[in-house]
């Protein structure tokens, strides 16, 4: 009895005391969000608060003031950094952390954490753990895929939105408390984040209108045919609403308005059996949406995409070597699920909020989005669907598609003598792009022919039909100005104060660049090309 007592009466000091902690702080209490990671980590004696007693959770942490809160780590750094005397407060803390140096032997105490060194660092404490996929949208956010996955599938780090980790950015004392403690505690039974679950409805809606590549509005439970999942496979692949099937076989073997992108699926992965009618009205299942984007994804992506044939596949699927199961082989060594334990319901017909995950999923390796670029050579470039819907520009409406890494002044500008918005010119501009990269090419070339070495990169879904021709926004880099001062030096401008513009090498230019003419050839002269605003 009095043993029983006094396990009672220790569980009591002991939450008496962990209560005290937060209380302790005069800016800090039990109700805030972060109390109870805060409270263990002051149990812990790796939390002091500052000499003022507060604890300041919003405050932004630091490098030495991160390390000090994780503790001291397993392993010692093999030098003194050159910025860190054995004075400093945080010295041990500092060369036991395994938080590697800024640059050169600078560990720069002083600077800000940010997110994705705390990621590598958190996965690195818990012993490196090896074997979780993400999906690629989550894992190439970092070139650390094994910890982003880590960290995201176990729920330590899923940023606001479940998709944005923002691991540039730092974070605060309250955030970092969090995450440490989080990190330590997971097992086999810690929650898991599920990509398909977490992510907003809202963004998978967005999403789905944004690429538009199946004929039917957006609603979650409805399902999608197999000539529509080819269709819609066709059109990512081209980057056309009407496909013009770059770089693959692909012909109509019967009469169905998706008869011809179902051939291009059968001939390369399906097999001539399901080049049929009956098969392209029934509904496409789970597996079938995956290896028909994995197919897009391996022929359009511009960046490397690497998986084991001989390594590992979905469970109950076949291990077999033909195409399909190489595609699904690669789907799911990089992550694609709908579940965070990566099982998958092969047979089970596709919803277009499933589709929309996956859309999404898939983007993630580069992007379905692509702007052409020109400079020494012509080249592609993959752009991402921009998820952060919250920090849309203002006038999104306006666009097709939202991509990321366009800042938002690119969109919200209005186009001089616009007629139409970017959307509805998106169908003209579009399927005649190769008329205005052309155009495009004959103004790099002319640069060239006068030293000047310029890149230009433009996209349909930054184009307006206006009341004398067509308008693109590019982005406009100066390799090498050579005898250029001024933009008027490179291309024609309708005013003296753009034409002013002055030039520096390496620098990048948003711009409006006018046809000057309508769209009425095949080749537009330069003569009427001119830039009639700068971004």
């Amino acid at each position: 009895m009095k043993k029983i007592i006094s396990v009672i009466l220790s569980f009591v000091l002991l939450v008496s005391s962990l209560t005290a902690f937060a209380a302790s702080f005069t800016d800090f209490d039990d109700s805030h969000w972060a109390a109870s990671y805060v409270n263990e980590l002051v149990a812990e004696g790796t939390i002091n608060g500052f000499e003022d007693g507060s604890f300041r959770p919003a405050g932004t942490v630091t490098r030495a003031e991160f390390v000090k809160m994780i503790g001291k780590g397993p392993d010692r750094a093999p030098a003194d950094f050159s910025d860190v005397p054995q004075s400093h407060w945080a010295y041990e803390y500092i060369m036991t952390s395994g938080l590697d140096a800024v640059q050169d032997n600078s560990f720069m105490p002083s600077q800000p954490i940010t997110r994705g060194e705390v990621a590598n660092l958190l996965w690195k404490r818990a012993g490196s753990p090896m074997g979780i996929t993400a999906p690629p949208i989550i894992n190439t956010q970092s070139d650390n895929r094994d910890a982003i996955s880590w960290l995201y599938t176990n729920s330590i780090m899923t940023g606001d939105d479940n998709i944005n980790l923002r691991l540039a950015d730092t974070l605060t004392r309250a955030e970092a408390a969090a995450l440490i403690v989080r990190s330590r505690k997971v097992n086999a039974s810690t929650a898991k984040t599920n990509f398909y679950d977490a992510v907003s409805p809202e963004v998978l809606k967005i999403a789905y209108e944004a690429f538009a590549v199946v004929d039917k509005p957006y609603s979650e439970s409805d399902t999608i045919t197999n000539g529509e999942l080819a269709m819609a496979a066709a059109r990512l692949l081209s980057g056309h609403d009407k496909p013009d099937y770059p770089g693959v076989s692909a012909t109509t073997s019967f009469k169905h308005q998706y008869a011809q992108p179902l051939n291009m699926l059968c001939r390369y992965y399906l097999g001539e059996e399901n080049d049929n009618a009956e098969y392209i009205e029934k509904n496409a299942t789970v597996k079938e949406a995956i290896l028909a984007l994995t197919f897009v994804t391996l022929r359009k992506s511009h960046s490397p995409i690497t998986f084991d044939e001989s390594g590992s596949t979905y469970a109950l699927v076949s291990a077999s070597t033909t195409p399909a199961e190489a595609f699904l082989k690669c789907a799911y060594q990089n992550g694609i699920s709908l579940s965070a334990d990566m099982t998958l319901d092969a047979d089970k017909s596709i919803t277009l909020k499933e589709f929309a995950a996956l859309l999404l999923q898939f983007d993630g390796f580069s992007g379905f989005t692509t702007f052409d670029g020109t400079s020494a050579h012509s080249f592609s470039k993959d752009m991402k669907f921009n998820t952060n819907i919250g920090a849309y520009p203002a006038t999104s409406a306006d666009y097709r598609i939202i991509v990321a890494g366009v800042p938002n002044r690119v969109y919200e500008k209005s186009y001089v003598g616009a007629v139409k918005t970017p959307a509805e010119t998106y169908d003209v501009t579009n399927p005649f792009d190769g008329i205005f990269n052309t155009m495009f090419t004959q103004l790099r070339a002319s640069c060239a022919q006068k030293g000047i070495s310029i890149s230009i990169l433009s996209s349909p879904t930054l184009s307006v039909e206006t009341s004398n021709g067509y308008t693109f926004r590019v982005k406009l880099t100066v390799i090498e100005k050579g005898s250029a001062a001024t933009l008027s030096d490179i291309v024609k401008c309708a005013s003296a104060d753009i034409g002013a513009k002055t030039l520096s090498n390496g620098e990048e230019i948003w711009l409006d660049i006018n046809t000057g003419t309508p769209l009425n050839d095949i080749i537009i002269s330069l003569d009427d090309v001119y830039v009639n605003q700068l971004i």
